[in-house]
């Protein structure tokens, strides 16, 4: 008894190891999946959207929700430039995938974030600063996070960026923050992004309730302090922007003019060199206001009404590339010109082009946030949704490892007690389980099962009518053969394939029942191939409904000596099978088909089509009618018995 505890807990012991080897394998199948990542990043003459698809046919790699989750997502990296639409199909994909994994925080950062750039790509605001927001999330609260610094911070910048348009501006701090506190870290100097994250700490503490003048001078003094180091043209250009807002908020109006036209020289020097860049136009645009703005406040009314001429010209070109919240900046800019010059009828036009603009923008941006608002719900809906299925999962897979404990338990004792018969009986079993019966052998199963009720029904009839009129002899000859047809009818259905000898005796029963039946109004011959027809296999029951056919539609009604003749060939994989009868045929060739079948008929047609996409093989059924009578084509499937 001792012996078998200890071979038990030998065995439990080995099992739990082997499980725990198990639940490594996706991690380490993930691993070597990054590894093979940045190796084929660095070169650049593999194309990797079709290297990536073959990622995705390889049985390692498809197997698991975190490795399929990465493939998707690179898929979806590399088709954003070219094909935004199934970009975002793989990137959908992915998030489906690892949102119901446990861990893998380093990939589900690396997805959010890469959903975050496609949602921003298509212009989905809202949704995008829900996935920036998500992925930085990770980055916050996981300091052991596996990924590349720099793709944190660009993360982490991305999602500030956001969190400053829509007012978020403690959030904003926190990240732009903790992406300084990570570039610090790095050996390398990042004065581009140092750069960024403290021009966002400086819009995030303007815009927000908590100002702070100190603050203000001292993210100004490192943006200064970065531009003079990379003499980067735009940098200078934000940091002037930046002081001139300081000075703004100050009151020191002067100031604040002298660094907004260093701003407007450049931004002109830009659109002169790119007059077609958006980008370009628009600053020019927000800057010529700003300017218009202070000229009105310091009463430099000639230089506000030059600008003002410079923007209705900008306006007058690029009308459709400016926004209304743009137009709407200027529009207000010469209300204040017009106001303070006593031109109240040109101030009173600009007001209502102004109220009429701020109309479009909050209906513009009500219907945006509504509709984005919308599929944040649903995100976050399904985050719930997965929540409660991964505790549900958690749960099952509680209750389904003592489940197994117990039967593995239970199974080595009963292996001791029984042998291996039992476990081998179980194994199988559960394959059986596994394994889906396909549709089409289900329908070919039970169509072969069916037979024509009113054969049946005219077979007892005939046999009513011997036995009324006493004669014996007959009724216990009909009875016989009957009963040996009935037999091999059933034990013929039972079976896929069949001999083609025991095919033709059943044939051959069928007919002298038949010829029996009908009084010997008609005759019969079978001619069959010179071959062994025991070795070839055909599907059972198929010839014989049109031999029904034959007796009953084509000679049933002859007055004369009836004839069916029945020839059968060999050819390679088919069985080709001519049934001639010399019937008056059917002169009406549009219902011939229709009029030339009963049910059995058309179950054999049915059995015949599915026969032919099972084994993807062409089987036949062709009828020649006339006056002379009705042959009938069969092309069968056959099959050589081993």
């Amino acid at each position: 008894m001792r012996k078998i505890v200890f071979f038990v807990l030998i065995l439990l012991v080995s099992c739990q190891q082997k499980s725990k080897k198990e639940l490594l394998h996706p991690e380490k199948m993930l691993e070597k999946l990054v590894v093979i990542s940045d190796s084929i990043d660095q070169n650049p003459e593999i194309d990797k959207l079709i290297f990536w698809s073959g990622k995705l046919k390889e049985k390692d790699f498809s197997k698991t929700s975190s490795t399929l989750a990465f493939i998707h997502y690179n898929l979806a990296k590399n088709l954003a430039k070219s094909n935004i639409d199934s970009a975002k199909n793989h990137i959908n994909i992915a998030l489906n995938l690892i949102e119901k994994e446990k861990g893998f925080n380093a990939l589900k950062f690396t997805i959010y974030n890469g959903a975050g750039l496609i949602s921003e790509h298509e212009g989905k605001f809202y949704q995008s600063v829900y996935y920036f927001n998500q992925s930085a999330a990770i980055i916050m609260n996981d300091d052991s996070l596996q990924c590349k610094p720099m793709a944190k911070v660009i993360c982490l910048l991305n999602a500030a960026q956001d969190n400053n348009k829509i007012s978020q501006y403690p959030k904003s701090v926190e990240q732009n923050q903790l992406a300084l506190k990570i570039l610090k870290k790095l050996p390398e100097d990042n004065f581009k992004y140092n750069f960024r994250a403290y021009s966002q700490l400086f819009t995030a503490c303007e815009e927000s309730e908590i100002y702070k003048t100190d603050s203000l001078l001292f993210y100004i003094k490192k943006l200064k302090s970065i531009s003079v180091q990379t003499n980067d043209p735009m940098q200078i250009r934000f940091t002037n922007e930046h002081i001139a807002h300081y000075y703004l908020l100050s009151d020191q109006y002067d100031k604040a003019i002298q660094h907004y036209n260093l701003v407007k020289e450049y931004d002109a020097e830009m659109v002169t060199e790119e007059p077609e860049k958006s980008i370009a136009i628009k600053n020019l645009y927000t800057t010529l206001a700003n300017l218009i703005d202070l000229y009105v406040q310091t009463k430099q009314f000639p230089e506000a009404e030059s600008l003002i001429k410079k923007a209705d010209t900008i306006e007058k070109q690029h009308f459709q590339i400016l926004s209304y919240y743009e137009k709407c900046l200027n529009k207000k800019a010469k209300m204040h010109f017009y106001l303070a010059k006593g031109d109240n009828l040109k101030a009173q036009n600009e007001v209502n082009q102004v109220l009429e603009l701020k109309d479009n923008i909050l209906r513009n941006s009500g219907i945006q946030a509504t509709e984005e608002m919308a599929t944040i719900y649903e995100l976050q809906a399904k985050d719930k949704s997965i929540y409660g299925l991964n505790k549900t999962i958690d749960s099952a897979t509680n209750r389904l490892e003592r489940n197994k404990l117990l039967l593995f338990i239970v199974g080595l004792l009963g292996l001791l007690a029984v042998s291996w018969v039992l476990l081998l009986y179980f194994f199988q079993r559960q394959k059986r389980q596994k394994q889906e019966k396909e549709k089409i052998l289900l329908q070919q199963q039970l169509l072969r099962t069916q037979m024509e009720p009113h054969f049946i029904f005219n077979t007892l009839s005939a046999l009513q009518s011997f036995i009324r009129f006493d004669e014996k002899e007959k009724s216990i000859k009909y009875l016989s053969q009957f009963s040996k047809l009935l037999r091999s009818s059933l034990e013929l259905s039972r079976k896929n394939d069949v001999p083609l000898d025991q095919e033709i005796e059943a044939i051959e029963n069928y007919l002298s029942l038949q010829q029996m039946r009908f009084e010997y109004t008609f005759a019969y011959e079978i001619i069959i191939p010179d071959t062994d027809t025991s070795a070839l296999l055909i599907p059972p029951m198929l010839i014989q409904p049109f031999v029904e056919n034959a007796i009953i539609h084509g000679i049933g009604n002859l007055s004369d000596k009836g004839f069916i003749k029945l020839e059968i060939v060999a050819k390679e994989n088919q069985l080709l099978v001519k049934i001639t009868d010399n019937g008056k045929g059917y002169q009406d060739k549009s219902n011939l088909e229709m009029n030339h079948q009963s049910l059995s008929g058309a179950i054999a047609r049915e059995r015949l089509e599915i026969l032919a996409r099972e084994n993807k093989i062409k089987t036949n059924i062709e009828i020649v009618s006339n006056e002379k009578g009705t042959v009938v084509l069969l092309a069968l499937p056959i099959k050589n018995q081993k």
